[in-house]
């Protein structure tokens, strides 16, 4: 099976050479490596130039994430995409493990594996070599996805430790990120993944996601907002799964999503949009326990603020990671 390796690269000059040099490690070598550099204003374009006898690199003006990943998924001609960031790291034997796990589940419409998280502009110091005899699985079913990762989107959080088969793609459309969600585009696909069948996954670490200081990812309030945004798209959208339990799924996790960003919302004092979005959250339904977390936390809203929980900050308090550096 051919692997084609998608980059999109923007302001990418401190760390696409280990992300690139991490794709020509590896233990089975991808069909092609395709790069877009996506208007970068710094030396993004003069680091690429010194790879172009081993990768195909694309310019354009800036676009955005979702935009640069749909136009380099045209551009591929593996019967797999495997998506990587230009600041993480891959594992040497993250795509032999990668087709591996699709040959175990030929069915599956997406593959993860664990990753680390770290910080520092340099490269990652793998720990050990994985021992092929020794990787674990799991195929999770279409419905067990969708509440698995509305409720705890970490070990799917990053297109980084994410393939997905060209065919699969397609069948979603000329957007698998949809432009219109920015920054929300992964959640969206994420989302519209359980249309289409299952998904495996191996906790092998095998893929370091770089963690930046004063990223988007730490801003609570934004990344809540984004969601709900997100939400509201999937909800119009006919891409999202079917059926009356996988329904159900979708509609709590709306209302979760509305009174999680109405938390965040109340922290940073703005109480008008909290109460609107618990009122919206209301009417997203999700069952009896979900009606009653959204009625109990808008009635809160009007007690007097000694009185009322301690809402959330908006920004998430960093963890503490390893510096990696060269």
């Amino acid at each position: 099976m051919k692997v084609s390796v998608v980059i999109p690269a923007y302001n990418a000059s401190r760390t696409i050479d280990t992300a690139i040099q991490s794709v020509l490690a590896q233990t089975v070598a991808p069909g092609e490596i395709l790069v877009l550099d996506d208007g970068s204003s710094d030396d993004t374009c003069l680091r690429l130039e010194s790879y172009q006898s081993k990768v195909t690199v694309f310019r354009q003006s800036n676009h955005g994430a979702a935009h640069a990943r749909n136009h380099l998924i045209q551009k591929t001609s593996g019967e797999m995409v495997a998506f990587l960031d230009a600041d993480d790291i891959w594992h040497p034997q993250y795509i032999e493990t990668q087709l591996w796990l699709l040959k175990k589940c030929p069915d599956a419409v997406a593959s993860f594996t664990g990753h680390v998280n770290f910080r520092g502009t340099g490269s990652y110091s793998w720990v050990t070599i994985q021992n092929s005899s020794q990787r674990d699985f799991e195929v999770i079913d279409p419905v067990a996805f969708l509440e698995q990762y509305n409720r705890c989107p970490g070990p799917f959080g990053s297109m980084s430790f994410c393939c997905i088969p060209k065919r699969v793609l397609a069948q979603i459309g000329d957007e698998p990120f949809p432009v219109r969600v920015t920054g929300a585009e992964d959640f969206c696909l994420m989302n519209m993944l359980p249309c289409y069948g299952p998904v495996v996954r191996t906790e092998s670490v095998l893929a370091a996601y770089r963690e930046t200081p004063g990223s988007l990812s730490s801003n609570r309030l934004e990344i809540s907002g984004m969601a709900v945004k997100a939400f509201e798209f999937l909800a119009n959208d006919n891409r999202t799964l079917c059926g009356q339990k996988g329904g159900k799924i979708f509609k709590a996790a709306f209302a979760s999503k509305r009174r999680n960003y109405a938390k965040f919302l109340l922290g940073a004092g703005r109480v008008s949009e909290a109460r609107m979005q618990l009122k919206f959250s209301l009417a997203n339904g999700g069952g009896i326990l979900s009606l009653a977390k959204s009625l109990g936390l808008l009635l809160s809203t009007y007690l007097p603020t000694p009185c009322q929980p301690g809402w959330p900050p908006r920004d998430r308090e960093q963890p503490v990671f390893q510096e990696q550096k060269q």
